[in-house]
């Protein structure tokens, strides 16, 4: 029944994200923490498929290492970044890797994004970091990755998309929904040539206070 609840949930957040906009097609994948207190494991998206078509029982549950223990789909082949992303954040249990068209843009560009917006500093935890460019499921990814989400609740994946964790799926599409707003602001204000960043004491306030809300 557990595994249930979970994967319908890890679907609901896929779909969600295309009916958003925030990722096109099969592309992108969404996983949730299982809690089980001998191992890692996680009910993740399967590989190549539209989300559309799926039911809850196509959302595969498997172990860090990709050992099957529910559904008999592929996983997604970005398996080892949110199996990282959970060994080293166990504040984590939901993690999204998608592609905003404004994320994938600032992506592109390549520039960290400023302290600019108080739901930055609120719901994401700090100054948005890109991880340099890497082979889609390749480890090289997964130390980039990691090492540019940090604590903060998201990071951008150079020439390629964008990260997302939270407390469960429902944050984590809201990290990247929030990802995609500052994106927006960040290209706009970058364009006007006026990227005003917050006071120092603002940032510091906004900062401890996401770190309370962990």
């Amino acid at each position: 029944m557990e595994y249930e609840i979970i994967r319908t949930e890890v679907l609901g957040t896929a779909q969600a994200l295309v009916g958003q906009g925030l990722t096109i097609g099969d592309s992108g994948n969404v996983s949730a923490r299982v809690p089980d207190e001998n191992r890692l494991l996680l009910a993740i998206t399967p590989h190549g498929r539209y989300y559309d078509l799926l039911t809850p029982e196509d959302v595969v549950v498997v172990d860090e290492e990709g050992e099957p223990v529910a559904g008999e789909d592929i996983p997604s082949a970005e398996l080892l970044l949110h199996a990282e992303v959970y060994r080293v954040r166990p504040d984590v249990n939901a993690v999204i890797h998608a592609h905003p068209p404004l994320a994938s843009a600032a992506a592109v560009v390549g520039r960290p994004i400023p302290p600019i917006l108080e739901d930055q500093m609120i719901f994401l935890g700090g100054q948005i970091e890109v991880a340099r460019h890497a082979m889609t499921g390749s480890e090289d990814l997964v130390g980039a990755a990691v090492a540019a989400l940090g604590d903060r609740n998201a990071c951008l994946l150079a020439n390629h998309g964008a990260l997302s964790v939270g407390r469960d799926p429902r944050a984590a599409l809201c990290a990247c929904q929030y990802l995609e707003k500052l994106c927006q602001a960040f290209l706009f204000a970058t364009w006007c040539r006026a990227v005003n960043v917050l006071p120092p004491e603002v940032v510091a306030a906004e900062t401890a206070f996401f770190r309370m809300r962990r």
